[in-house]
């Protein structure tokens, strides 16, 4: 068992992207939690776990930064697994410890700096035949199912048995169809960058050159071009010859650009904007959900002291409210890059839009399993919220997503070139959908209930 234990971390690291065995996620959590319903030293095993499998997982986040950013971030997401450890010293109760475990991924997803939950359990479930469980109770419903699994791996319990089987079940009953046949004929260009890494927008003009190259090779009778985050990294509204230059490739094409870009009128922002046929702006949507360490710098003074690189972030300015882009009536929504892990921003764009489109620039970690994973989690997304997603990168990977998270066409990492097709467009809710912020709410009660009601058939054994 010691050796397992030490295994177990990893296993749980291959279950996200580049290896992605979905199966491996339960095995790793029945280790743990076996462990720690029988260990004597729980709180460094549970912070061992985390700080492994998160170190794993975030590998990507030191590519170009070196290893003392990377190293902090796992040591962050591992600092979650602690109250989990804290815990087992006192309770042996493997249903209790999921109840915790659930409740650490809900906090993880808020604080600090409004949460960063990249790896929490459900994103490395999307090939696992109990996704669907997403479109009726959110992310941790699914996350709650998987480590029901593990709960059955380490002792068969009736009524976990009889939750996975409602889980499995649910969707089918719940599924909808959209009540229009519209569709959306689209072009997403992926037109690379001149580098990879934390400079490549040093060459913002050569990223726009590129993406323009592309877009003119490829276009045809689509209704929309759509590029990528940073695509557009010169304030395209304030800078004339980048103005020009839009306008002549939206000229030349005659067809409406929903394009990344950043404004520079007062603090950065970084933006999707439409710009229709006329290469008039037609709607901004601002990112609000800004990336820490990222797109702004916490605790500036400390992270300046740690890594040089810190200096080189200019901290950006949140946007406030969802805007919808509308073609010919048909309504877009823009997620931008690492919103994508925010459960409330990713469910208002999906229940004011048909389609949504991600927006995302991963030159900043190419070469690296980063774009496979946020990948992943969009193709949860979509299976969610019952949406297409088409999503569409710098240097890769893109894709075109189906509602059932089937990827339809994809361009690899490192990859330039584009995407055709038409897109379904879809109106309709799903539960989760539906239940928006109560939905976490209603599975960690469930969590509760049945952590309360196998304690007592657990005590009804022993008397």
């Amino acid at each position: 068992m010691r050796l397992l234990s030490l295994l177990a971390p990893l296993l749980f690291a291959a279950s996200f992207e580049p290896i992605g065995w979905w199966f491996l996620a339960p095995i790793a959590f029945a280790i743990y939690l076996k462990q720690l319903s029988r260990g004597s030293f729980t709180i460094s095993y549970s912070f061992f776990f985390g700080f492994i499998a998160n170190l794993l997982i975030l590998s990507w986040s030191g590519r170009y930064v070196g290893a003392i950013p990377w190293l902090l971030l796992a040591l962050l997401q591992s600092l979650y697994f602690l109250p989990i450890g804290l815990l087992a010293k006192y309770s042996k109760s493997v249903p209790l410890l999921i109840v915790s475990l659930l409740f650490m991924e809900e906090i993880k997803a808020r604080a600090p700096f409004g949460g960063f939950a990249w790896t929490r359990v459900a994103f490395s479930q999307v090939e696992s035949p109990l996704a669907p469980i997403v479109s009726i109770g959110g992310v941790l419903a699914l996350s709650f199912v998987t480590l029901l699994l593990a709960s059955l791996l380490i002792k068969p319990r009736l009524t976990s048995l009889a939750l996975i089987a409602i889980a499995f079940l649910a969707p089918t009953f719940t599924t909808t169809q959209p009540s229009n046949n519209q569709k959306l004929t689209f072009l997403a260009v992926q037109g690379g960058t001149p580098s990879a890494g934390l400079d490549f927008n040093s060459r913002a003009m050569g990223v726009l050159d590129m993406h323009i190259s592309q877009t003119l090779r490829s276009s045809s009778e689509e209704e929309l071009i759509i590029w990528p985050e940073n695509a557009i990294d010169v304030d395209p509204i304030a800078n004339k010859q980048v103005s020009a230059k839009v306008g002549s490739l939206i000229s030349d094409t005659g067809k409406p650009l929903l394009a990344g870009a950043v404004l520079r009128d007062g603090a950065p922002q970084n933006a999707a904007i439409l710009f229709d046929d006329k290469a008039e702006v037609s709607s901004i949507y601002i990112k609000r959900y800004l990336t820490p360490f990222g797109e702004y710098m916490p605790l500036r003074s400390l992270a300046e002291f740690i890594s040089p690189y810190a200096q080189s972030v200019n901290d950006f300015s949140a946007g406030q409210s969802q805007v919808i882009h509308t073609i010919k009536g048909k309504r877009i929504s823009s997620v931008l890059c690492f919103e994508i892990i925010n459960d409330g921003i990713v469910r208002q764009a999906a229940s004011q839009s048909a389609v949504m489109v991600i927006h995302t620039n991963s030159a900043t970690f190419a070469g690296t399993a980063e774009g496979a994973q946020q990948l992943a989690i969009t193709r949860l997304r979509a299976l969610e919220h019952d949406r297409s997603v088409i999503s569409v990168s710098t240097t890769g990977p893109s894709a075109i997503i189906d509602e059932k998270a089937s990827v339809l066409k994809s361009l690899e990492d490192g990859e330039v070139g584009s995407l055709d097709g038409q897109i379904k467009l879809r109106d309709t809710r799903t539960i989760s959908s539906l239940l928006g912020g109560l939905a976490p709410i209603i599975v960690l009660v469930l969590a509760i209930l049945w952590a309360l009601y196998n304690r007592r058939l657990e005590g009804w054994a022993r008397s």
